[in-house]
Formats: structure tokens, sequence, C-alpha cells
């Protein structure tokens, strides 16, 4: 295999508060409603924000384990593994390849997934992290490497997987991004005061925060396939931020610089743009404010969006279920809107957030994700020409 061989995107396995496959994840996006549910599987009632999105019962199917049970996460996993693994090979794939790398992108440590677990610990009743093992290999010797910086993990662990295949190390990676809402994740936010009762409302004049949502979604990426659904041309990141739940503007253009320089991509070509866009009253300003730095007078001119409008935000998931749909959108050659833009900031009245169709269809795309402690990530896609 050559190392200058390019690395391509050749399936998908998503199971999302849409629903499973691809094309309920599509449908979501494109306004289909995603019912957000109240928290029953722990109290939220001190919280202010009890509504979260889960993965529906018809798409997660029969006997699968209820939210808050330790072993959701990692049915998730195999699910969304194993539908991107089978994607990849009806396409000619490489099925069979002993070199094989799971990739996971994850907020949850596998430690301490309840407050019960919590004081078992403290009480002297229970182990220093739950008695769980989430990362088990959905295929036979596969190794298994765990990114866990915040909600960048989903995007971090495509750079990963990307720069595994490029050293030669394995022929194939699958990339998972998963979470599930637990009690821990979702008291640590709410201490952030980072939770909207409303939802996630991005580019609003009137966003106040986030909603979380589990997920489980998976790329298959190799080198060199006969007919990928996409490139991965290039991705970077920074560590930057002058808060720990703050972006800071020169954090996520230096990560956009980055991934444009190892892609070999100049700006004028990106025509797409899947923001993190998480709906916080810093976070977007920051984030647009970068995409101008790098971007310049051409940003009017490229959609900028936001799929956690839709989908709510996915933690650690949210960088691999972006990518999915920046994917899908070069694939299908149309863009998605930001949903709920009618009470849109105007502040950002000249740019297109979605709202209006580009001259023609991206063929080069970025997705952005931004993680607490300052984790900023960028990836860039492009149709295989």
């Amino acid at each position: 295999m050559n190392a200058a061989d390019p690395v391509t995107v050749t399936g998908l396995g998503v199971l999302s508060p849409g629903g499973a496959g691809v094309d309920a994840l599509w449908r979501a996006c494109a306004g289909g409603e995603v019912a957000f549910r109240a928290v029953t599987h722990f109290d939220a009632s001190r919280t202010g924000a009890h509504r979260v999105g889960l993965v529906p019962e018809e798409a997660t199917g029969p006997g699968a384990p209820p939210p808050g049970h330790p072993q959701r996460l990692p049915y998730l996993v195999h699910r969304a593994v194993a539908d991107a693994a089978a994607d990849a090979e009806r396409r000619g794939g490489r099925g069979g390849s002993p070199r094989t790398v799971l990739v996971l992108g994850t907020t949850d440590g596998g430690g301490f997934p309840s407050g019960a677990a919590w004081r078992a610990w403290h009480e002297g009743r229970g182990p220093a992290g739950a008695a769980w093992t989430p990362y088990a290999p959905p295929g036979p010797h596969w190794p298994v490497v765990r990114v866990g910086n915040a909600s960048a993990a989903g995007a971090t662990a495509l750079g990963v997987g990307a720069d595994l295949l490029r050293a030669g190390v394995a022929d194939r990676a699958l990339v998972c991004g998963a979470d599930t809402v637990t009690e821990t994740a979702f008291h640590g936010l709410a201490s952030l005061r980072t939770l909207s009762p409303g939802g996630c409302r991005p580019f609003a004049a009137r966003r106040s925060g986030i909603r979380i949502s589990e997920c489980a979604a998976a790329l298959v990426l190799e080198r060199a396939a006969d007919a990928p659904l996409a490139r991965l041309r290039g991705w970077g990141g920074s560590n930057a931020a002058s808060q720990a739940a703050r972006p800071d503007v020169e954090g996520i253009a230096s990560a956009v610089r980055r991934a444009l320089a190892d892609a070999g991509t100049a700006p004028e070509e990106i025509g797409y743009v899947n923001a993190h866009a998480a709906g916080t009253r810093h976070g977007d300003v920051a984030e647009l404010s970068a995409l101008h730095e790098v971007l310049g007078a051409r940003l009017p001119r490229v959609p900028v969006v936001s799929s956690k409008a839709a989908l709510g935000h996915c933690q650690g998931a949210a960088g691999t279920v972006e990518a999915i749909v920046t994917v899908l959108t070069l694939l299908r050659g149309r863009v998605l809107p930001t949903l709920g833009l009618a009470g849109r900031d105007p502040r950002w009245d000249h740019l297109n957030l979605g709202d209006a169709p580009p001259p023609s269809p991206p063929r080069t795309a970025l997705t952005l994700s931004c993680g607490l402690g300052g984790s900023n990530v960028a990836v860039v896609f492009d149709r295989d020409s």
C-alpha cells in the first residue's frame, strides 16, 4: 500500500436520536422531529433541564439495554460499527482484513456512570470504577484505541484513524464516536451551567446552551478504495482556551488552518462547513469569528450549518455523527438548513446558515468540533473526483 494513497470513507453506520441508519439521520437533520424525552433513569429535577435525546426503542431493537444500563454504550457501539462494516463490505471494502483497528471517541471512561456507583465506592461497597467492559472489540483481534478529549473526541478519533492508515499501521480503521446519557455527565454539565431547558438553538439570538443526546456513529476508513463515499483529506487540532468551558477564536482558527494545511486545501476550496455550534452564548461567536479569520470575505458565500438543533449535542459522538452528515451532504449534493433560524442573531444576518442553497453543490467540506478544556478539531472531506 502506497503511503501517498488517500484516506477514503467506505462505510457508514449510525444510531442517533433520529433513528437507525443514515436515512433516518438525514431526515432528522432536514426537519424531521426528534422526540426529546424527559430523563427517567436518574433524578434531574434540580437542574432545570430535564429533556435529552435518546436512540428510539424501535431503532435499538428488542432486547437492547435500556437507558442507564451499563451495557447500553457497548451495545450501541457494536451496532454502529457492525452496520458501518457491513456497508463498507457491500461496496467492496476490506471486510476480511486482519489489520483492522477500532478507534473509539467517547467522553465515557467506563468508571462511574451513576451517582450510586460513586457512593458505593466512597462507602467501600464497590470497586474504583464500575465493573463493566464497554470497549471489547466488535471484531476478533481488533486493537482498540480510545480517545477521550470531551466533545472533540469523535473528530479526534477520525484524525487518529487517518494517521494510523497513513503510517501503514493498519489497512482499515473503524472510527466510532459514542456516548449515552449518564448521570455523572448530565450533572457535570449542569454544574457548568451549559444545559439549556429550551434545547440547542445554534446561532439564535436567545441561545442559552446545550441539550445532550446519546448516539453511536461509525465511519470505515481505508486506503485507496475503488468506490469511496468520500475522502478524508486532512485534519488538525489545537488545545487553547482561556476558560475550560469557553473556546477561543484563535484556538479554533488554528485547528482549521492546520486541517487545511494537512489536506493541502486552500480556504477558497471550502464549500460547506458543519459547525460545532452548540448554541452557547460565547461558543457560537468564537466559532464564526474564527471561520471569518480563515475564510475571510468568502464566509458569507459558504453555508455554515449546525446539526445540533436537530440532534442535540451528542457529546463524544458529535464529531463522528456530524462527519457523517458532512459526507452525506457531499454525496447528495444538498445542504440541509440549521433548524430554528427564525430567531437568528441579527449580527449574522449576512451569513448563509443553511437557509439558502449554494450556487453549486459543495465538493470540499469542513467539519468542526470543540471540547471542554480547549480541544478544537477540524476535519476536511471531499468528494472523489
